[in-house]
């Protein structure tokens, strides 16, 4: 029984994955990850010419360009999870893909390709984003490989658990325009008026924090940034002012280590899943 199960979600997962490949969507998608890379790289050549013999800062601010972008590849990530949650309804072809498959399988399928897609996202700008800047002038001083490397893969695991968690919304809102409207609109401006108002009037800048700013790390935009910019504001030895600006670039209060927002991002990933398998087998596709 196990193997037959097996053999049906490789034939799920195959399926998903060529009517991805069929579209241009996943690699259209590349294209404001490209510009992102772009503009990172253009920023650090800036600074590197600016600046030539202050390696330590502007790799740094090299480092804080990366994390920007990556905040904004997690978008990106989950813009294309939403997109393709919702692509059976649109194209009403829901019936035929739960023909092949289970529809837990289904959802686990698209949430699987979610995830390679928009982690490629995010491994694409980590790579191509410096070696352009490289690039442009010939041999730039590059930031240390090791800081490269940990910002990456933290990077790379927000923006598949947004992947996934964009399958998780398009599965719930059926409506493509609805769902990648509620998804880009949560996290480029909803999110940011839910965690202004939990901050609005508390003590922060007097350490003091209020029972509802402390919420705002748990936000999930705000848990993949935070989890994004803790590295960067650790390695840039700012001593007792670095919880002031993880807090600015983060939009948080008494923001907890970075790892808490990534295990945070992570849980309203499987909550969304979770829900999104609920709803899923019970709707009527007739």
């Amino acid at each position: 029984m196990a193997t037959v199960s097996l053999d049906r979600f490789r034939a799920v997962l195959t399926a998903e994955v060529r009517k991805t490949l069929s579209t241009r969507v996943w690699w259209l998608l590349f294209l404001p990850v490209l510009l992102l890379a772009l503009a990172q790289s253009l920023l650090g050549s800036i600074l590197q010419l600016l600046v030539p013999q202050a390696t330590d800062t502007s790799s740094i601010l090299m480092l804080a360009g990366l994390a920007s972008a990556l905040t904004m590849t997690a978008i990106v990530g989950a813009a294309f999870g939403t997109l393709l949650g919702t692509g059976d309804f649109r194209h009403r072809t829901v019936t035929l893909a739960y023909l092949t498959g289970s529809r837990g399988q289904v959802l686990a399928a698209k949430a699987l390709i979610a995830a390679v897609v928009a982690g490629m996202y995010a491994l694409f700008l980590v790579v191509v984003g410096p070696l352009l800047g490289g690039a442009a002038l010939g041999g730039q001083q590059l930031p240390d490989v090791g800081r490269l490397a940990g910002l990456g893969a933290v990077g790379v695991l927000v923006c598949a658990l947004w992947g996934v968690l964009g399958v998780a919304v398009g599965t719930l809102v059926t409506n493509q325009a609805g769902a990648i409207a509620l998804t880009v609109g949560y996290l480029l401006i909803g999110e940011n008026l839910i965690a202004g108002a939990l901050r609005a009037g508390d003590g922060s800048s007097l350490g003091d924090p209020s029972v509802f700013a402390r919420l705002t790390p748990f936000l999930p935009g705000n848990a993949g940034d935070l989890a994004i910019w803790e590295p960067v504001v650790s390695s840039a030895g700012l001593g007792a002012q670095a919880q002031f600006v993880l807090e600015f670039l983060a939009g948080v209060s008494a923001p907890p280590p970075g790892w808490v927002g990534l295990l945070v991002l992570a849980v309203w990933t499987a909550a969304g899943i979770a829900l999104a398998a609920v709803v899923g087998a019970r709707r009527d596709i007739t």
